[in-house]
């Protein structure tokens, strides 16, 4: 090996591999050891493609250019001199699951998920210039107000679901779909008779699937006053003991274009008449973090369903910019 000469090539460690399980009929010059051909050894290309891209090696490349020839060597991210933890790895931990599952933009079918995953894969040109249409949406200390510190509650918050404010909706941008507990449904005056089947699974925290009833498409209104904004989600009606009555997953966020601040403990998304605001009511979240670790529970202690509030409420339907002038439809003749 010529480059052996240039002095700035690292030499490995001993390989670690049994000698008695080694190919004795080939052996590594880079390692100085059976095992493998001195062309087929991964950390020595490694090496090379390290010192190539330092102007190490440059009169070995094309045209005396530093770091421009890649050769049969595959490039790398990252230095591995540099990080002696790519050089032996740490193994595997257990996988840590989120709730996912369930209809979502990636379609039903097998196929359509895995059509789904490539798109992100996929090289794009640049994408086109688009006038402006929304205004920022941004969060400062003036969103703290009336939040306790220190606090890492999650952000619950409670918003009109069809005709019923609903209380204790979990916000979990971890949850692919938007999930509505099969007690709030019924309390909200629905019935069974109304769900569409699904067979889409759903898989919890532990990776366990659960049972889906079925789904609904429900009007989701957040927001006060004029800066309001309702949205048709699509519901998966599960059967679960949980300590809320729903939660709104990405899809739902997605679908309000919203934005989630836990810190902040507030969802703000964009309206007709600027931007809307959600805020997380903090007690409730404590109230229902107490309640699924107290041990008399099955997996949690479940909060009975509180009674929906279905009348309508002003504040969250959409109100005129300008007043209105009352129109005859039909003029009325005076003889009648």
């Amino acid at each position: 090996m010529e480059i052996a000469k240039e002095g700035d090539l690292k030499w490995p460690k001993p390989m670690r591999a049994d000698m008695s399980k080694r190919n004795q009929n080939q052996f590594c010059r880079f390692h100085k050891e059976v095992g493998h051909d001195t062309d087929d050894c991964r950390q020595l290309k490694d090496e090379i493609e390290f010192l190539i891209r330092r102007g190490k090696l440059s009169k070995f490349t094309k045209d005396g250019n530093q770091g421009s020839q890649r050769g049969n060597y595959e490039w790398k991210d990252y230095d591995r001199r540099d990080n002696d933890q790519d050089r032996n790895p740490k193994p595997r931990g257990p996988v840590i699951n989120m709730i996912f599952g369930g209809p979502t933009a990636a379609g039903s079918s097998r196929n359509s998920r895995k059509a789904y995953a490539r798109e992100v894969m996929t090289v794009v040109g640049e994408a086109p210039k688009r006038a402006r249409t929304e205004v920022s949406i941004g969060f400062d200390d003036s969103d703290l107000e009336g939040v306790k510190f220190p606090h890492d509650d999650p952000l619950v918050i409670i918003p009109m679901i069809g005709n019923s404010e609903t209380k204790r909706v979990l916000v979990d941008n971890g949850a692919s779909v938007d999930i509505l507990f099969h007690d709030a449904f019924i309390k909200m005056g629905y019935t069974d008779s109304q769900l569409t089947p699904s067979n889409m699974p759903i898989y919890g925290f532990n990776g366990v699937e659960s049972k889906v009833e079925g789904t609904i498409q429900l009007p989701m209104t957040m927001g006060q006053g004029m800066n309001t904004s309702t949205q048709m989600l699509n519901f998966i009606v599960i059967k679960a003991t949980s300590t809320y009555n729903a939660i709104l997953g990405r899809t739902g966020l997605h679908a309000f274009k919203a934005v989630a601040s836990s810190y902040h403990l507030k969802i703000k998304f964009p309206t007709r008449n600027g931007i809307g605001e959600e805020r997380g009511d903090q007690k409730m979240a404590r109230s229902c973090y107490v309640a699924a670790l107290r041990p008399d529970g099955i997996g949690g202690q479940f909060l009975p369903i509180e009674d929906m509030n279905t009348s309508d409420n002003e504040d969250r339907r959409g109100k005129p910019t300008e007043d209105l002038v009352p129109i005859p439809l039909v003029q009325v003749s005076q003889r009648r």
